[in-house]
């Protein structure tokens, strides 16, 4: 053993073993010192001087980035009032949207529409929109969140929110037995919505 290789041996000894000091090299120290140096740089530039933004300041800043995103987003139209009309007279969409409907909507408004925690979607009162076919597909897509009515434009296809949109139209007057008691307004049906 050299003696720089014996001055770097630790003098204790743990069973027969000694251990030796090897130092870390110089470029790992300057960059763990580097390091040290950087947070106190940065504790003082966002927490003492509050030059930097604090967390709160750009949460705020992105929200209204994305506000004018979703501002300059343009909105989907959706179905015309005629294209829904139109689903709405074809068997097989309205059967495909009754499929749906029994699927996700029965549970709050009864297979028939006859209402349960949801209201009666047979009669001619309304609690939200006019009874129209587009107020129907509005209400199916943007849901009625603050009444328990989930949004399904971010469950559902376009194609499946059309479709229960024809069903429910043809549920308009059937009242089924059971039905729950009118709700909301009552509305004038034009012949054709």
């Amino acid at each position: 053993m050299s003696t720089t290789e014996r001055d770097r041996v630790f003098d204790h000894d743990y069973d027969g073993i000694r251990e030796y000091d090897n130092p870390l090299p110089a470029w790992w120290l300057w960059i763990f010192y580097a390091t040290i140096a950087f947070s106190g740089v940065y504790f003082l530039y966002y927490q003492v001087t509050g030059m930097g933004p604090s967390i709160h300041q750009e949460y705020q800043t992105d929200m209204a980035a994305a506000a004018e995103q979703k501002a300059a987003a343009p909105v989907p139209a959706g179905p015309t009032a005629a294209t829904l009309a139109q689903l709405a007279a074809d068997a097989a969409q309205v059967s495909a949207g009754q499929a749906v409907f029994v699927a996700r909507c029965a549970p709050c408004h009864t297979p028939t529409g006859a209402g349960l925690i949801g209201p009666n979607l047979t009669d001619d009162y309304w609690i939200h929109g006019d009874g129209s076919i587009s107020a129907i597909y509005a209400v199916v897509r943007d849901g009625v969140p603050e009444k328990g009515m989930i949004p399904w434009k971010t469950t559902i296809s376009e194609t499946e929110m059309m479709q229960v949109t024809a069903f429910v139209h043809t549920l308009l007057g059937t009242n089924p037995p059971g039905a729950k008691e009118p709700q909301g307004n009552k509305i004038e049906r034009p012949a054709q919505n």
